[in-house]
């Protein structure tokens, strides 16, 4: 297994919208976003090359927020989402992050990030359905 590592997929225009005369985009009305590349992409390949897991992030006004983290059914266990999460967190101490957060259900990943030095900021209980939706943070 080769290590995580942050990735610029070919052909995914990862530019920031140009800001308008206020200083602000249609995205970012405020003008926070002060990183160059907002936008993180995480993957770790087996030794053939096939991509066995990932993650996305967006850094911007000093956090970095997690979107989304996967790992092959196959790898898990191997600590290839601990290693993604990582990396995460380093990338985003190196853009000048002070938190890292994000959002999960505790049917996917019920202590992972307590484990991880995470606390839960936020719960919806029964959302979806019979599990809880959590919002994580981790001070840098």
């Amino acid at each position: 297994m080769t290590a995580v590592r942050t990735v610029d997929p070919e052909g995914v225009d990862l530019a920031a919208p140009a800001p308008d005369a206020a200083g602000g985009t249609r995205h970012d009305p405020a003008g926070v976003v002060a990183d160059e590349d907002p936008e993180l992409f995480l993957l770790a390949r087996a030794d053939g090359g096939r991509i066995v897991a990932g993650a996305s992030a967006s850094v911007w006004g000093g956090c970095c927020q997690i979107h989304t983290l996967w790992v092959d059914s196959p790898q898990r266990g191997h600590g290839l989402a601990t290693e993604l999460v990582a990396e995460a967190e380093a990338t985003a101490r190196r853009r000048g992050c002070r938190l890292v957060m994000g959002l999960t259900y505790d049917v996917l990943t019920k202590g992972f990030y307590d484990r991880l030095g995470y606390r839960t900021v936020g719960i919806i209980e029964d959302c979806p359905g019979g599990t809880t939706t959590r919002w994580y943070c981790k001070e840098l």
